[in-house]
């Protein structure tokens, strides 16, 4: 059911943000329509995040989500790594179309005014929701690339992703006492 919500969505979020087809690639790989938008959904997700992670540091009460911030700050730095060099892969440049878009996990300007406003428990709270949010947000894209994707590079790295996400939905869970 939940892959079947996730395609649903990503065909969504297709439908909803048009993104020019990438040229064919110079490898054997052939990238879609598909993989294309996921890869750029997925990073501007991911960029979106870093803000929001980086205000933990100073503002938790929670050591330990305060951590789990960090942690996934330099994670999702890296993933934004792999993300991008798999679109130049497909050749795709350009701006991100998805970048200056307000969807579904993503961070907003008026959630990070917010929380930067906000300390100790009542920041624990509002960035435990927004961050939820956020790496649910993350699996259930993958799993439309997984589902709908046709580079098999895509498809591995967002089957690499979702349960990376889950994993840290999980240890989320786990740090705000979550059972």
């Amino acid at each position: 059911m939940s892959r079947v919500l996730g395609s649903l969505l990503l065909t969504v979020l297709l439908l909803g943000c048009s993104a020019a087809p990438a040229p064919a690639p110079t490898s054997s790989e052939s990238f879609t329509t598909t993989d294309v938008a996921w890869l750029q959904l997925a990073e501007a997700l991911h960029t979106r995040a870093l803000p929001l992670l980086e205000l933990a540091g100073d503002r938790a009460a929670d050591p330990p989500l305060a951590g789990l911030a960090a942690r996934l700050g330099e994670e999702h730095e890296s993933e934004r790594g792999r993300l991008r060099a798999l679109l130049a892969q497909a050749r795709v440049t350009g701006e991100n179309p998805h970048e200056q878009h307000d969807m579904p996990g993503m961070p907003t300007a008026a959630d990070l005014d917010a929380l930067s406003g906000l300390r100790d428990e009542a920041f624990d709270r509002r960035f435990v929701t927004l961050l939820r949010a956020y790496l649910k947000q993350l699996a259930l894209v993958a799993d439309g690339e997984q589902n709908a994707g046709g580079a098999q590079q895509a498809r591995e790295l967002a089957a690499a992703m979702r349960r990376e996400h889950t994993a840290d939905l999980a240890e989320l869970d786990r740090v705000a006492g979550r059972p």
